[in-house]
C-alpha cells in the first residue's frame, strides 16, 4: 500500500511535487512563533525564497540563486537567525543532486562567506555561534548532494551498461540468425541444385527413349527416382538438425567426402564423363571443411553437366598443408542461359570456403571452365616424445 502510494506520488509532474513541499515549507514558516519578532521584510525574503523552491529540480540554477540570495539578504535585515535558512539547504542540495556540483559548491561557500561577513560587521565577532552553525548546515547539504547524485551516476551508468548489452544481444542474435539463414540456403542450393540437375536430364532422356528403348528409358526413370529420393533423404536430414537444439548437432555435417563415390556414379548417371585424378595421401579434414569440399565437387560438377559439353575432369591433390580441388570442363559450343559464373551458386562457393580459411579461382578461357579450390587439411599429429631417447 505504501509503496503504491509512493509510485503514485513520484508519477506526478515534478513541478507539482516541489509546489507541495514549498507550500508545506512556507505553512511551518507562517506558524512560526518568531515571525513577531521579525521585521515585515525578512518575512517577505523568506517566502520569496522558499517559492523559489518549486524549481528546484526544473531549474536548479535558478531556485539556487533566489534561495541563496534570500539567506543573504534576510541576514543583512534580520541577523543570522532571522530565517531563510531551510530554502537556502534545499536549494544548494537539489543543485548538485541534479548535476551542478560546481554551482550548488560555490553557492555554499559564497553563503557561508556572505553570512560571516554580515555578522562580523554587526556584531563583531567572526566566530559567532549562528555562523558556525549556518556553515554546518549547509557543509551537510553540500555532502548529501554530492552522496545522491553520485548514486543517481552510477544508476544511469548501469542502465546504459545494461542498455548497451541489450543492444549487443540483439545484433549478436540478428548476426547469428542471418548466418543460420546463409547457412540453410547453402545446403538448400547444394542439395536442390545437383539432384534437380539429375532430375531434369534422366526426365529428358526417359521422354527421348520412351518409344524407342524402353529398357533405356526405365533405367533413365530409375535414377530419377533415385535423385528424388535423396532430395527427400538430405532435406529430412537438414530439417532434423536445424531442429536440434544442441549447438554441436546443428553444426555437424550432414555429408562429406566418404560418400564421394556415390555422388560421382550420380553425375556418371546423367551422361557426364568423369575423369577422376588422386595425388597424394588423404589427410584428415575438419568436419566442416570436408562438408565444404564435398559441397564444393558437388556445385563444381553440377555447373559442368549444364553448362559443358558432356566431359568434365576432377584432380584431388592432397598435401600435408592442404586439398586441392581443381574441376575443369569443356564449355558447350552453343551459350547457355545462366553461365557457371553467374547466379547464386559460385558466389555460395566462394563465401562456403572462405569462411573454412580457403580460396577459390574460377575462370574460363573461352573454351574450357575451370574451378580450383584450396582448403587446408588438419596438420599431423605431434610424436610424443620419448624419455630418455638420445
Amino acid at each position: 500500500m505504501v509503496r503504491r502510494a509512493l509510485d503514485a506520488w513520484r508519477a506526478r509532474p515534478t513541478m507539482l511535487r516541489d509546489g507541495v513541499l514549498a507550500a508545506v515549507l512556507l505553512a511551518l514558516v507562517l506558524v512560526d512563533g518568531r515571525n513577531d519578532d521579525r521585521p515585515a521584510g525578512v518575512l517577505v525574503v523568506i517566502v520569496v525564497g522558499i517559492a523559489a523552491l518549486v524549481w528546484r529540480r526544473t531549474l536548479p540554477l535558478l531556485a539556487l540563486g533566489v534561495t541563496g540570495s534570500a539567506l543573504c539578504l534576510a541576514t543583512v535585515l534580520g541577523g543570522a537567525a532571522s530565517g531563510g535558512l531551510a530554502a537556502s539547504l534545499i536549494g544548494v542540495y537539489s543543485a548538485i543532486a541534479w548535476g551542478r556540483r560546481f554551482a550548488g559548491t560555490m553557492a555554499a561557500l559564497v553563503e557561508i562567506v556572505a553570512v560571516a561577513v554580515v555578522v562580523a560587521v554587526q556584531t563583531g565577532d567572526w566566530a559567532d555561534g549562528d555562523v558556525l552553525g549556518v556553515s554546518a548546515l549547509l557543509a551537510i547539504a553540500v555532502a548529501a548532494g554530492f552522496a545522491v547524485e553520485s548514486r543517481r551516476s552510477a544508476i544511469r551508468e548501469a542502465s546504459d551498461r545494461a542498455e548497451r548489452a541489450e543492444q549487443t544481444r540483439e545484433l549478436e542474435a540478428a548476426r547469428r540468425v542471418a548466418e543460420e539463414r546463409l547457412r540453410i540456403a547453402r545446403e538448400l542450393h547444394d542439395v536442390l541444385g545437383h539432384h534437380v540437375a539429375v532430375i531434369g536430364v534422366q526426365a529428358g532422356v526417359a521422354e527421348m527413349l520412351l518409344a524407342t528403348d524402353t529398357d533405356a528409358a526405365r533405367t533413365a526413370l530409375v535414377h530419377v527416382q533415385d535423385a528424388a529420393e535423396s532430395v527427400l533423404s538430405e532435406l529430412g536430414a537438414l530439417v532434423e538438425v536445424l531442429r536440434e537444439t544442441d549447438d554441436d548437432l546443428r553444426a555437424a555435417p550432414a555429408q562429406g567426402m566418404s560418400v564421394l563415390d556415390r555422388l560421382l556414379d550420380d553425375v556418371r548417371s546423367t551422361g557426364l564423363a568423369l575423369d577422376v585424378h588422386v595425388s597424394g595421401e588423404e589427410q584428415p579434414l575438419a568436419p566442416v571443411v570436408d562438408l565444404t569440399a564435398f559441397r564444393v565437387i558437388q556445385e563444381a560438377l553440377t555447373n559442368a553437366h549444364k553448362h559443358g559439353s558432356g566431359r568434365a575432369q576432377l584432380l584431388l591433390a592432397w598435401t600435408s598443408p592442404s586439398l586441392t580441388i581443381e574441376i575443369t570442363n569443356p564449355l558447350a559450343a552453343t551459350p547457355q542461359v545462366g553461365r557457371p559464373d553467374g547466379g547464386h551458386g559460385l558466389v555460395g562457393m566462394r563465401e562456403r570456403v572462405a569462411s573454412v580459411g580457403g580460396a577459390v579461382l574460377a575462370a574460363s578461357d573461352g573454351t574450357v571452365y575451370r574451378v580450383s579450390v584450396v582448403l587446408p587439411t588438419l596438420p599431423p599429429p605431434a610424436t610424443p616424445a620419448v624419455i630418455g631417447a638420445p
